[in-house]
Order: structure tokens, then sequence, then C-alpha cells
């Protein structure tokens, strides 16, 4: 009977002994370079507490996001085009890594690849290899034709795509000779088709040539594939081990979500340490693997709006930087600066933290985690890089509790010509119980344009017979202080929020700003641990654990589902809706918002750039109170962009939003490009009778 199966080191049996030697030599390199890069990222911390696991995550979790982001490509084939190509090289390498691996096992160990078995691995094989060259080929058209924006042109990563496409075509070319000293009688095209060419052209040379030739192309396939696996510490192929480890270990939730908090806030304090990153010295180990795990992809900087809109802004290019700065071991080098491995300072204050980096990026770096820890050091330390206007906007927050240094008596007064008119119930009293404590913000409390959202959000609920009521005392929830970089005045604003929260009975809290949502929701239990371990602040951690907040938009579209708020006015405009960053990429809210227009009748014509890849308004990020003057402005660009997408010819040209930020700055476009601009929540009132909104206080009932 025939054998079927592997025969190795086919006339190059005097080598084996060599290619495990050198293998081995590689194995070992390779764990020395994982070894210095575990160095890397836990200079200076204490190792003993990362080298079993990383304190707070759950292996189950991490299982998940590896299989998840690293085995699936979940991230990664998020955008098709670049995603394809990658899977295809991926997965392609994966199997033929494996696929050597259990190569060495049937001649060492067990021997199993015979038979059908063989024949299956045989075409494995050959899919995997096609994958490679297919995928490698895209790569390289890609990159050399800037197919994808922005893309670096550094001769390494042509010789890293050049590499794989030469390992592969020289294994077929070995492969195929192979055939002929020991398959030449049972080879055949349906299970080894690329191998087969290579055996039609092989079986007509003469044996003695063939050898030859043989020899020679495999001493360079080995030769190349060993020298590849030795330089990938070296090469952007280092993310194989950086990324693997950063997306099973990564923050919390797949949307950018919370920002890291400053546990240690009052040790730092006591001790005149700063807040934030100074020195590099000052970065986590997570921040420190988010730098090594970059690949240069550019899909956070291509993303990125203010890098759009002109600014010195690259997310890429901030990471980049500081793992360059982290490999050439600047541990005491200030983080920004002038120098060429230095962050520019100006790029640090051109970020929105509109999240679109991190929720682009495949390997699930969080850009804005570092550029808000940069600031806090900045802050911290008083640098003259801080913008005047930025620290303006927390001097007034320290002065008079909201970032416009508004006297918060006229705050009093409206909201007390307010109860004048729905009903002195609509001012939160103690031992009342409501169903929504209402939220309303620093923004909207103050500026009499944006007044009528929140009295419209109001009037909704009411007429839903829904029990609401706005604290007078609220303030500042903290989310400028610690946007623009003060963590300490963010904690302190933190507490009073929590304090004022605390005088009340609700079942949920409503908030109509994004950006108070997110804190509200996430930021602030990240601090949780931080108020349970102080006796004085142990109360305001219990008023988180029972905390539910939900943003307007959520509860307009559950009302309007349910049938307790029913549109009945035809409404005639033309309307277009923004999404906030802060309400979707980071809370991914996109669908509630939409439904409340589309109740009314209206057909809303999106934007080009919708939902998770929407396009800044420009506010965040501490924006709305301060402007890096460079390039055009991101307001201005969207706006647009809104006006094109809502054409001409309509007598009301409407652009919808569920954020304070957003209307403030679209309302800064609105003559420009001749548009109004309407919260949701005042599209829905107008949509009702006038006997339906606007009635008195209900018992309530959630």
């Amino acid at each position: 009977m025939t054998y079927i199966g592997i025969v190795n080191f086919v006339w190059v049996r005097g080598y084996e002994a060599i290619v495990y030697a050198v293998g081995l030599v590689v194995f070992l390199w390779l764990l020395y370079a994982a070894y210095e890069g575990y160095r890397r990222w836990t200079h200076g911390l204490p190792r003993w507490k990362l080298m079993c696991w990383p304190p707070g995550y759950s292996v189950v979790a991490a299982l998940k996001n590896f299989v998840k982001f690293a085995l699936l490509q979940w991230k990664v084939l998020r955008q098709r085009f670049p995603g394809t190509m990658h899977a295809l090289i991926f997965y392609g390498i994966s199997w033929l890594f494996i696929a050597t691996l259990l190569r060495a096992i049937n001649a060492h160990i067990v021997v199993f690849l015979t038979g059908d078995v063989f024949y299956g691995y045989k075409l494995l094989n050959n899919i995997a290899g096609a994958m490679v060259i297919v995928g490698v080929s895209i790569a390289i058209v890609r990159r050399s034709l800037r197919l994808t924006p922005n893309l670096p042109q550094d001769p390494y990563y042509y010789l890293v795509q050049a590499l794989l496409l030469i390992i592969v075509v020289t294994g077929f070319l070995v492969d195929g000779i192979a055939g002929v000293a020991y398959r030449y009688t049972w080879e055949r095209p349906w299970f080894d088709p690329i191998g087969y060419l290579v055996f039609m052209w092989a079986r007509t040379v003469p044996i003695p040539t063939l050898q030859e030739i043989y020899r020679g192309l495999w001493l360079f396939h080995m030769s190349i594939a060993m020298a590849t696996l030795a330089i990938i510490p070296f090469t952007n192929l280092w993310h194989i081990y950086a990324a693997a480890l950063n997306v099973t270990f990564q923050r919390q939730g797949q949307a950018p979500q919370g920002v890291k908090p400053v546990t240690d806030l009052d040790q730092r304090i006591e001790q005149g340490r700063p807040l934030g990153v100074v020195k590099l010295s000052d970065t986590t180990w997570k921040q420190r693997l988010d730098f090594d795990a970059c690949t240069s992809c550019m899909r956070c900087t291509n993303a990125c709006p203010a890098y759009a809109s002109g600014k010195p802004l690259s997310p890429r290019d901030v990471i980049v930087t500081l793992d360059k700065a982290m490999r050439e071991g600047l541990w005491d080098q200030q983080a920004w600066g002038s120098g060429k491995l230095q962050v520019n300072p100006e790029a640090i204050w051109s970020c929105v933290t509109c999240g679109a980096c991190v929720y682009e990026c495949p390997v699930t770096i969080h850009h804005v985690d570092t550029i808000i820890d940069v600031r806090r050091g900045m802050v911290s330390i008083g640098s003259e890089d801080v913008p005047k206007d930025a620290l303006d906007a927390l001097y007034r927050l320290q002065q008079t509790g909201n970032p416009l240094g508004a006297n918060p008596y006229d705050k009093e007064q409206w909201l007390n010509e307010l109860a004048q008119r729905l009903g002195d119930d609509i001012i939160a009293k103690e031992g009342e119980e409501y169903d929504y404590l209402y939220w309303i913000g620093c923004t909207t409390s103050y500026d009499p344009r944006l007044r009528p959202v929140a009295e419209a959000v109001i009037e909704l609920l009411r007429t839903a017979g829904l029990k609401v009521a706005v604290p007078v005392e609220q303030g500042c929830c903290g989310e400028p202080a610690r946007s623009v970089g003060d963590e300490a005045l963010y904690v302190e604003l933190m507490k009073q929020a929590l304090e004022v929260l605390s005088k009340y009975k609700f079942k949920k809290l409503l908030v109509s700003c994004p950006h108070g949502f997110n804190n509200f929701k996430n930021n602030y239990k990240l601090y949780r641990g931080y108020l349970a371990k102080n006796p004085d602040t142990a109360k305001l951690a219990q008023v988180l654990d029972s905390l539910q907040v939900e943003h307007h938009s959520i509860v307009l579209a559950k009302l309007v589902k349910d049938g307790r708020l029913k549109p009945t006015k035809k409404l005639n405009m033309a309307v277009t809706y923004h999404d906030p960053c802060y309400l979707g990429r980071w809370n991914g809210v996109y669908e509630e918002p939409r439904s409340v227009v589309e109740s009314t009748g209206l057909r809303i014509k999106e934007m080009p750039r919708n939902r998770s890849r929407s396009f800044c308004c420009g506010g965040g990020g501490g924006q709305l109170f301060y402007e890096v003057k460079r390039g055009e402005r991101l307001s201005a660009m969207r706006a647009d962009e809104a006006s094109k997408t809502l054409g001409e010819g309509a007598q009301r040209r409407v652009v919808a939003v569920a954020c304070p930020f957003c209307n403030t700055m679209f309302r800064a476009e609105a003559n420009k490009f001749n548009f109004e601009v309407k919260d949701i929540a005042e599209i829905l009132k107008e949509s009702l009778d006038k006997g339906q909104s606007g009635g008195g206080q209900s018992n309530g009932s959630s």
C-alpha cells in the first residue's frame, strides 16, 4: 500500500539539527523581547502586582476580549476594505504557523498527518498561503497608492510585507519541488492546487539539478522565515504581541465611556505630586501598553475632527511619539514640549475628546485617556502651555460654580419664574419622591437661548404624567473641569453634586447634557472606591450605588413608544439630526433621538457622517469655553455638512440636536448657513396639541 503522508527534510536531512538550533535561538530571543516589553510597561511600578495577572481584571472577561478582538478581529473588520485585507493576512499566517507546529508534532511525537487528514491539511495550507499572497498584495498596493490616507511610507513597512510574501511564495516552491521526492505517484491538484503547478514543472527537471535548486530555495526560505521572526520586536509585527495583550486587558466596555480616575488624588496633593502625566514615568502600565500596541493604521487620525480641521493633532502621532520616548528610556523627560520625542502641547489642547479615535482603534488604544492625563499634568504644575481661556474657565468655575461665570442668582430667578408659570412643585423638595430628578446642567441653566429646551423637557414629562422636579441648588457637574484637566476641582464638584442628590428621593436622574449624562453614568462611578474609603464621603458612594441616569432622548423615546406622548400636529420642515459625541460614541445612544423626531411624522435626512462616525460640533474637550485658533472651526465644517444635507427649497431648515454644547456651537453658525437649531424636545413639543402640553403636575408613576 502506498504511504500517503508527510516526509520531513527531504534532500536536506543534514540541516535538521541546524534548523532546530536556530529556531531555539530565535524563540529565546523573542521571549527576551517580550520580557523587555514587560519591563518597559512596568518601569518604576510595583511589578509583583502585575507579574501574574493585572489587578481588577476578570479572567473570563479577558478571555472573551481575546477571542472577540484578537481572534475574531471584531474591531479590525469594522472597516471593510482594510479589515478584509488584514483578516486575509492574519488568518492565513496563523494557519501556516499552526501547520508548522502540526508538522513538527507529526515528525517527533505522533504521526497523524496521513491519508484523508493529510489531504485536508495540504488543502488548508494552499488556501492559507493564497490568502496571505492576496492580502499582502492588497496591502502593498493600498499603501503605495495611498488608498487609505496618511499611511506611513517608511521603507520598513514595505520590507515586512515583502518578507511575508517571499516566505509564502518560496514555501510553495519548496513544497511543490518536494512533491517529486515523495508524492510523485499520488500528487493531485485537488488537494494541492498551487503546489501541483510547481510539481508539474519540477518533474521535468533532472533530479540532481532539482536537488540543488531545492536545497538553495529551502535554505533561503528558512533563513528568511527565521530572520522575519527575529526582527519582530523592531517592526510593526510587534503588535502581534503588544496588541493582543492590549485588547485582552482593555479598559471596560468597547465604547470610550469613562476616563481614568485619579484615585490617589489626596495623597498626590499632600506629597506635592502632579495629578496627571508630566513625565513619561507618570504614565500607567496600561497607557504604556497602549503606546506599544499602536500599528500606525491611521484609523484614529483619519477619524479625528481636529486633524481634519487643520489643527496640529494627530492621535496616532501622540501615541507613537510617547512610544518612541519610552523605547529610548526618556522616563524623566517632560511629556510635552518642542523636542523631537515630546508631544506638541498645542496638539494636546486641540483634542475635543469626541472619542472617534478610541472608537475606531482596532487595538483598543484609549487616546483620550492619555491626552486628558497630560492636560492634568499641565494644569497641576501650572504650565504656561495651558491656554489662557481654559484657565479662565477654571477660574470662573471656582468663583461662580459654572464655567460661564454667570451669576447663580440668574438661574434661581429663572427657576422661580418657571415655578410661577408651571407650579411650585417643579422645585424639588426634601421628603418628596419623584419619578425623575432633573439635572438641567450649567450651560442650559444660564443661557437664555437654551432654557426653552429644559422647559420643553419638563412640560413633556408632566404631560406624560410623570412627577419631575429640579433641585435649585444644582451646580456644575464638573465635566468642564475634567476636560480641561483640573482633576482636583472636578472631584470637589462631583462631591457637591452628589451631596445635592443625596438630599432627595427619586427613581431616576434625568440629564439633558450628554457630557453630564456620561459624567453621572460613567465617570462618577469610577470614583466610587475613592469616596467609599473616606468616612466623610462614604454616603456619597451609596448615592452612586443606587443612581440610575437617563438622557432626555431616552425618556422621551420611551414615552412616545408607550403612547404617553402622542404627536398630532404636522410639522413642515426639512430636518437632519446631529449625533452628539458623548451621547452616541461614548454611550451608544443613536436610535432614541431619531425615533423622537420621526414620531412627529418628519423624515430625517441623514448627514454622510452619522451615528458612530458622526463629526464633532467642536464644543467638547472644554472647547466650548476656549478655542485653538488653528485651521477651520469644527462647528463651521459640521454646519456646512448639515446645510448641504438639508438642501434648498424647504421653508424651514432645521438641525436637530440633543446636547446644549452642540446647540450652542450650531447656533453660532446658523445665520451663515441659514438654518434653525432645535433640540429634539422642542420639536416634539411643537408637534403636540396645545391642550396636550404644559399640563399640571401628576402624582406620577414611572
